[in-house]
């Protein structure tokens, strides 16, 4: 009867070197993991890039909701979500780009319409 141990790549399947060692010392072939040698800002690029996708998922995620909102509760039609999408793009740029803060969107709207929007 043979053995056959099927390992895969995932994180934490990841075997240790005493691992390896009793696996080969019953006759199973075991592939070692490669080590691979990365630069800090390649590190650094992957990371960045990461950061990127997720706060662009999270912007979508967040538009859409309002979007669904919008069209299901209060009946708004394609003209009025185009140019509320519009609005909201033009206000992110603005946070992107330094003319708004966090705390002055929440401040301004406690100001005008008493809703405090509570930050943990």
């Amino acid at each position: 009867m043979k053995l056959y141990v099927k390992f895969s790549d995932k994180e934490g399947d990841v075997m240790n070197r005493a691992e390896r060692r009793k696996l080969q010392k019953k006759g199973i072939p075991v592939k070692k993991e490669p080590v691979i040698n990365i630069k800090y800002s390649d590190v650094q690029k992957m990371k960045d890039e990461a950061i990127k996708k997720a706060a662009d998922t999270a912007f979508l995620l967040m538009l859409g909701l309002p979007v669904l909102v919008l069209r299901d509760n209060w009946g708004f039609g394609t003209v009025r979500l185009e140019r509320f999408i519009d609005q909201v793009i033009d206000m992110y740029e603005a946070f992107n780009e330094g003319y708004l803060t966090l705390d002055d969107i929440h401040k301004v709207i406690e100001e005008e319409t008493g809703i405090e929007i509570l930050r943990e």
